[in-house]
């Protein structure tokens, strides 16, 4: 490995490096790739990412990284930045990876698969953004990037709690038994299904893109307060508090609003955490907030509490069922260190949390969990004690990283070199929207249109009015490591961790306070043959992740779809054979086998063929085998066989 080392002069000598001029030319399309998988991952729910709801964005992760360290292995400019961190979290990567090998056979064995790639993904992304975002008007445009993402999600999320979510009440109290049957949820009066389905539409809590609102709170905190953060650090400088005036503020407003309408008690916490910690670096900077800023922001906490308890956003009950919660965390932590006491060292295997949680569940704990909210808690649980260390020493040379740097300026007023590589950031972002909803489609999954209608003006305007701190202010290296303290914090008492539209933003963060705090020219340009390798090394990751789980869990979807429109129309031969097809197309997946059993089931009991028991018996084996540790797998098997007894007699 040869290295060239740089002058840190500024940003845009970089671009006249060793680069050839169609590599150079690249960049924007790197860069924009990048933001347009960011913006578009919140899009899509990814607290479903052990059903492999987020396969198609993380199959362009893949892509886009493959296309990039090809591109630059070919025109042997392959360029590497490495520090401890990058280290490190290349290590946790690999433990987490052999955790989830070692366990893909104990509990769901497609689970476990798509999550193994979910975590790889996050290493993939940190990757990217740490070798391509090389100057600092670029992970400002990525900051400002995200910051209108927020105002588009938090505008949604308007959307949801004035209008949409209202409608659906009204429609479930005309026709409730009709609403059921629309959505396939079979739940008698009474029931403790319908029960759980009308707690969930009566909440009034919105949730945007994800499927909780403590989700779209752990997205929207640390934007809000980088928004903050930014404003704050940057007010001394008189020419651009009139830009930031206008954008901060109108940022600060619609996301805040939305942000106190979630109700996350542990999200609010963390962001007040992170006000006062930024408020108190000001200070030792010399920084003197005058009266009038403290009563302004005084007023404005007060005004928006005001206006959320108006509109009913918030009540007493936010603050009195706070022990309660805790209270509650407390009983999910005391049974996950159970689990981790029994398998320390590779634990349960990641995406089999909640299956394996239900044997350890307090007997007076309310609900079974699908994360032990606490992010080390769970990479402990799931990955094992070697992987729980590892990532506890990302975030330690991280830290110490960021202790020993030097506090660089970020002060490059002229950058024009480098706005072609931001408007390829903007362009990219404008794209983001679109890729989230064609990905949703891919897996059957269509977003709200109304994120378009109602959220991507707004965002467009929040974007423009960035602009201009884009090109000509700082992002000081303090706000991104106040901004990851907070999240962490948050993350200590709720899930995300594993969650794609919550986890990327702690992967961005570390990201681009890392590429600020080490000089431009910190590069490494890899020999040919290194470089080779490690093209070889990506393109064969990619090429496991399609046939493994890309390829199969598409092909699976569609014949699913197929199969239960064939039983619809009363063609169950056809459907079987459909079913017995998906159940080969991917050999670790539950949902071919468990419709297959319930088909083979009717068949035999209502159609009166005896012969169909054997085909019954063997699908619901198979079921009981891909899914060990459901505790709803074992009770429809029970459900399956209390069924035939009653119909049979035997």
């Amino acid at each position: 490995m040869s290295t060239r080392r740089r002058k840190p002069s500024s940003d845009s000598a970089i671009a006249e490096s060793s680069d050839s001029p169609t590599g150079e030319r690249l960049r924007p399309v790197w860069l924009g790739g990048v933001a347009a998988l960011f913006v578009a991952t919140p899009l899509i729910p990814s607290e479903a990412a052990p059903a492999g709801l987020g396969v198609a964005l993380l199959m362009a992760w893949f892509a886009l990284f493959s296309a990039f360290v090809v591109t630059g292995a070919v025109q042997g400019t392959l360029r590497l930045r490495l520090s401890a961190t990058d280290v490190a979290v290349f290590v946790f990567i690999t433990l987490h990876t052999v955790s989830a090998l070692v366990l893909a056979d104990a509990g769901q064995p497609r689970q476990t698969l798509n999550m193994l790639w979910q975590w790889i993904g996050f290493g993939v992304a940190f990757l990217l953004v740490r070798q391509v975002v090389r100057t600092a008007a670029e992970s400002r445009a990525l900051v400002a990037v995200m910051i209108a993402l927020a105002v588009c999600l938090s505008m949604h999320g308007y959307f949801q709690y004035f209008y949409s979510m209202p409608e659906a009440r009204r429609e479930y109290e005309a026709d409730r038994d009709g609403r059921l049957a629309q959505v396939g949820i079979d739940a008698p009066e009474g029931s403790i299904a319908r029960e759980q389905f009308e707690n969930r539409l009566y909440s009034t809590e919105p949730m945007a893109t994800f499927t909780l609102a403590n989700s779209l709170a752990g997205f929207l905190g640390p934007w809000l307060l980088c928004a903050i953060g930014i404003t704050a650090l940057n007010w001394s400088t008189r020419e651009m508090r009139l830009s930031l005036g206008v954008s901060a503020g109108l940022s600060v407003l619609l996301i805040a609003g939305c942000f106190v309408l979630t109700k996350s008690r542990s999200a609010t916490l963390a962001v007040l955490i992170g006000v006062a910690t930024l408020a108190l670096y000001g200070r030792q900077r010399g920084w003197r907030p005058g009266l009038l800023f403290v009563f302004t922001f005084i007023a404005s906490l007060v005004a928006l509490a005001a206006l959320a308890v108006f509109v009913g956003g918030l009540d007493l009950l936010v603050l009195t069922e706070s022990s309660k919660s805790l209270l509650y965390r407390v009983q999910y932590w005391r049974s996950s260190l159970a689990m981790i006491a029994d398998s320390p060292w590779f634990g349960c295997g990641p995406g089999n949390f909640q299956e394996t949680y239900t044997a350890y569940k307090l007997p007076e704990a309310s609900e079974t969990i699908a994360d032990p909210h606490n992010f080390l808690i769970e990479v402990w649980a799931t990955a094992g004690t070697p992987a729980m260390i590892a990532f506890l020493s990302v975030l330690i040379c991280f830290a110490l990283q960021m202790r020993r740097c030097r506090k660089r300026s970020d002060s490059s007023s002229r950058e024009s070199d480098d706005l072609g590589c931001v408007r390829g950031i903007y362009w990219g972002a404008f794209a983001g929207l679109p890729l989230g909803f064609v990905a949703g489609l891919v897996v059957d999954y269509v977003p709200d249109f109304a994120l378009f209608v109602v959220g991507l003006p707004i965002a467009v305007v929040s974007a423009i009015s960035w602009h201009a701190w884009v090109v000509n202010g700082r992002l000081p290296v303090v706000v991104l490591v106040v901004v990851v303290f907070t999240l962490l914090i948050n993350l200590s008492a709720a899930g995300g961790i594993s969650f794609a539209g919550v986890a990327l933003t702690l992967w961005l963060l570390l990201a681009t306070a890392l590429n600020l705090s080490q000089s431009p020219g910190s590069t490494d340009t890899l020999s040919k043959k290194v470089a080779t390798a490690v093209a070889v090394g990506v393109i064969t990751m990619t090429f496991l992740f399609w046939y493994s789980t890309f390829a199969p869990i598409l092909k699976v979807s569609m014949q699913l779809q197929v199969a239960g429109d064939l039983q619809t129309q009363g063609r169950f031969l056809e459907a079987e054979q459909v079913l017995a097809n998906a159940a080969r197309t991917d050999s670790y997946s539950v949902e071919p086998w468990q419709m297959l059993a319930q088909l083979r089931l009717a068949m035999w009991l209502e159609g009166g063929d005896a012969s169909r028991e054997a085909g019954f018996v063997e699908a619901a084996r198979e079921t009981l085998a891909h899914h060990r540790r459901s505790r709803a797998a074992h009770q429809a098997y029970g459900d399956w066989y209390l069924r035939a007894y009653r119909t049979t007699g035997e």
